[in-house]
This record gives structure tokens, C-alpha cells and sequence, in this order.
């Protein structure tokens, strides 16, 4: 009931299909790996990380779902077998009523599984946030506020590992960059725990189930630790405003006609509560240039070559063009691309390019003054990348730039990363990597393919001094 150590990272976002309730037919164009992927996990045959990757794994997991329904076991699906997996996928994640246990002012979201787990207003345990949940299968969230929380992960694994309880048994267990996981059995139940951090809180998740329902229920594990999601800074010491998120109905479609409710919001169990801040309203395009999706992570040290880092990271980066300008873009979440403001040129709208295939998408978020700026767009993207955070990214290490250079798409060029400045109070990164005009907006990728900037500008009067925003910058 473990996620594979290898693909057991930051929790992606639920593709182009799984994210809505659908009451009507799903156009197959909307349907990404990632989409299979989580058919694959409701329908009880995949056990790993949720990530887009048409792996070996994957694969391997397609052709035992094609083996259950007496097909050939190919490994790869037909547009029929897509089409009935993913339907069967959901049909089956709705009939557990699964919804997302969502905190905004805390800055977490984790699915939960309604049907059978009944969510409880939060309460306060020696300064810690305790989210627990009733029913056949048991789901408790601990938010653990902690002043450099991510250096007490260590501890705190190795002290969940060393329970001297006679009855408990850890059947499985990893440990990576800023997560870990925990799994096995206790007395006559299996218990499932996903931890994960950011500097200024831990987000400790644990799901049970009785033995007796092991078969029927345990594999929501996995769809749990797939959907846990942090927002790159924690607010552990907000007072709570948990709510109950099911899928909504697809743009233009109309909501289901059958289906739960949701629920009013959680009211959070605290001593003297005070009133939450009223939230500012909603506009159509913020002027942060930042977006909440972006998901960081780590690096670990594993070096790829040239050629692997280019097919691992290409496939996220677009041709943006807006009348007669172009530039570039990298993808961040199925829906999201970060490119520079300039590119845009004071456009709303704008056309992504990617191997002779066209999408369009909108302005979302602009900060011009730091040339960030966000695009949605109006059809899923099927790859997108990893962020690495500016404090992890090393002077002297490898870095690779993929773009658009002169209109040329896809071009990759590497050089170093030569030095990490802050200007105007802006997060730059220096790199010898080349970047010239039409670049701007693509990505400086490390030696794992994870994104460390955004190109934005290099200067003409000097060689190899080139410039990327630092990705983290767009993170909220």
C-alpha cells in the first residue's frame, strides 16, 4: 500500500478530466496520462505518484487493467479502452463521495472520502491543528507548526519508525527531500502516514482502515497521499477555515443532477476564536504574477545527461505568440504557464505552441514591474514541471536553457549556474547557459529537469551574462 519510492514526491494537480463531477460526455481530447493514471488508482491497479509519466510503470499497470477486462495486456490503451477506463475511474472515486478537505488560511488540501469518512471541526492540542474524521476509513491531518520545520523531519521519522508498541509492525517506509512515508499495521488495523513540510510548518496526514476493510478500502491510500497538496509558504499559527470540496461540473456543462451536497464550512474548536479577515474579491487578473500550483521539490544530487534532461523537460515548454511577438513559456500545472511579461506586451490573450499544435490561453496573473506573468490555459497541458526552490540551487552547478530562440522551437543550450543575485528585491539567477531573443520566458532547467528560472534577459555588450527570474518567485 505504499507509493513507489522512486515517484512518491509532491502530489500533482488531478488532470483535465478527474478535477470535475461529470454529468455529460467527456470529450477524449481532454484526457491526459495523468487522467489514466488516477483511473488506474480507482480502479485498483496503480499504486504510485500521480505525475503524468507514461513509464514503464504505467504501462505495466495499464496492461493488468486490460488483463482484468480479458484484453490483450498491450500496455498501451486504444481510444475505446481510454474512454472506458477513465469513465470507470470515475464512476468509481464518485461512489465513494470524494471530496477535498480544503484550508486556505493554512494553506493545505487533502481528499477524503466522504462515503466513509465523516470530517469533524478542527481542534487545538499543544499548539498543534488537529483535523480528524469519523467512519470506516479513519483520516486525521495534523498541522504541526515548527520555526526550519523541515530540519525536524528526520527526527520525526525516525521517532514514528522506533514506536515500541507490541502490536505495530511497519510494512513499508521512504524518505525523500521533504516528505516521508510510513506504512503497515497496528493491532487489526492498517495504517497509512504521509508527512510533508515546509519551513514553517509540517503537514502530517494518517489514514486507517480495519483489516476486515483492507480489500474494500485500502487502496484510497494511495489516492489520499496522491492528493496532498501544500502551497510553497504555511501559515501554521492561521486560525483554520476548513471547507468540503467536491469536483465541480466541467465548464459549460451543467452540474450533476445527483451527487452530495456540500457541506457548510468546518467551524474550527478553538479557545476565544477571532473572526477571520474578510477575503478581498476575486478578479480576473491579480497583479502578483505569482500562482498557488506551483509544487517545489528538491535536489538530490542524481545527474542526467544532456540529452535526458532535454526529453524530461522539453515537453513543458511552449512557443508564445501574441500578434507579430513571440516568445516563450514553461507549464507548471495542467492548466498554467509562466513566461515574462514583455512577451505579452500588455496582451490578454495568447497562443501556446507546442509541435504544430495549437491552444490558446488568458492572462491570469501580471506583475510587469517583475516580469512575471501567468497564463491559463483553456485546454489541459499534458506535461508540466517541478520547481526548484532558490535556496537549494547551488553557484557552479549545471544548468540548461530551453526555449525559443529566433522562433527556433525547442532549443536547449547549457552552460552554469554563475552566480544568484537579488535585484530590486527580485531573485535572479546568473548562467552561462545562452539565452537569446525569443528565449525570453522559457526555462533554466537544473541537471534533473526540475525548472530553477525563467529567462528573461541577457546583456548584449558582454558574453555569457544571461538572467533568469528565479522560479520560485511565481510561487504564492
Amino acid at each position: 500500500m505504499g507509493l513507489l519510492p522512486a515517484q512518491a514526491q509532491n502530489a500533482q494537480t488531478p488532470g483535465g478530466v478527474f478535477r470535475y463531477k461529470w454529468s455529460g460526455p467527456i470529450p477524449p481530447g481532454a484526457i491526459t496520462t495523468t487522467d489514466v493514471q488516477n483511473a488506474l488508482v480507482w480502479t485498483r491497479h496503480y499504486g504510485a505518484m500521480v505525475d503524468g509519466d507514461s513509464g514503464p510503470y504505467t504501462r505495466r499497470t495499464i496492461s493488468g487493467w486490460q488483463a482484468s477486462k480479458g484484453l490483450q495486456a498491450t500496455g498501451t490503451l486504444t481510444a475505446s479502452q481510454t474512454m472506458d477506463l477513465v469513465t470507470e475511474g470515475l464512476k468509481a472515486r464518485d461512489s465513494h463521495g470524494w471530496a477535498l478537505l480544503v484550508d486556505d488560511a493554512i494553506g493545505f488540501s487533502v481528499g477524503i472520502p466522504t462515503k466513509f469518512s465523516t470530517p469533524r471541526p478542527p481542534t487545538r492540542s499543544q499548539g498543534d491543528w488537529w483535523y480528524e474524521a469519523s467512519g470506516a476509513f479513519g483520516h486525521t491531518v495534523t498541522v504541526i507548526p515548527r520555526k526550519a520545520a523541515c530540519a525536524s523531519m528526520d527526527d520525526m521519522f525516525k521517532g514514528l519508525l522506533s514506536s515500541s508498541a507490541p502490536d505495530r509492525e511497519v510494512t513499508y517506509q521512504a524518505r525523500r527531500d521533504d516528505w516521508f512515508v510510513i506504512a503497515g499495521r497496528r493491532g487489526e488495523h492498517r495504517f497509512y502516514t504521509r508527512a510533508q513540510c515546509r519551513d514553517q510548518a509540517i503537514v502530517r496526514v494518517i489514514v486507517s482502515v480495519h483489516a476486515s476493510q483492507a480489500e474494500a478500502l485500502g487502496f484510497m491510500f494511495v489516492a489520499v497521499a496522491n492528493s496532498l497538496s501544500l502551497k510553497p509558504t504555511l501559515n501554521g499559527q492561521a486560525q483554520p477555515s476548513p471547507r468540503i470540496v467536491f469536483p465541480p461540473a466541467p465548464p459549460g456543462y451543467a452540474a450533476a443532477s445527483t451527487g452530495p451536497s456540500p457541506p457548510p464550512p468546518l467551524t474550527p474548536q478553538i479557545p476565544e476564536p477571532e473572526p477571520a479577515p474578510p477575503r478581498a474579491p476575486t478578479v480576473a487578473v491579480d497583479k502578483a504574477g505569482k500562482t498557488a500550483t506551483i509544487r517545489l521539490t528538491l535536489f538530490d544530487g542524481t545527474e542526467l545527461k544532456p540529452r535526458e534532461v532535454f526529453e524530461r523537460a522539453s515537453e513543458t515548454v511552449y512557443v508564445v505568440r501574441t500578434g507579430q511577438k513571440q516568445g516563450s513559456a514553461v507549464a507548471i500545472s495542467d492548466r498554467e504557464v509562466v513566461t515574462n511579461c514583455h512577451v505579452l506586451d500588455s496582451n490578454v490573450r495568447a497562443t501556446l505552441e507546442r509541435d504544430g499544435r495549437k491552444q490558446n490561453a488568458s492572462l491570469t496573473s501580471a506583475n510587469p514591474k517583475a516580469d512575471r506573468c501567468i497564463l491559463t490555459s483553456d485546454s489541459p497541458l499534458p506535461k508540466w514541471v517541478r520547481v526548484r526552490p532558490y535556496a537549494d540551487i547551488k553557484v557552479g552547478e549545471r544548468a540548461f536553457s530551453i526555449g525559443a530562440p529566433q522562433g527556433l522551437e525547442l532549443t536547449i543550450a547549457e552552460g552554469i549556474v554563475s552566480a544568484k543575485r537579488v535585484i530590486d528585491g527580485e531573485r535572479l539567477l546568473q548562467t552561462s547557459a545562452p539565452i537569446s531573443r525569443g528565449s525570453s520566458g522559457g526555462g533554466l532547467f537544473d541537471a534533473q529537469g526540475q525548472l530553477m528560472g525563467v529567462t528573461t534577459w541577457m546583456r548584449k555588450d558582454a558574453q555569457n551574462l544571461n538572467f533568469a527570474i528565479a522560479a520560485e518567485e511565481f510561487a504564492k
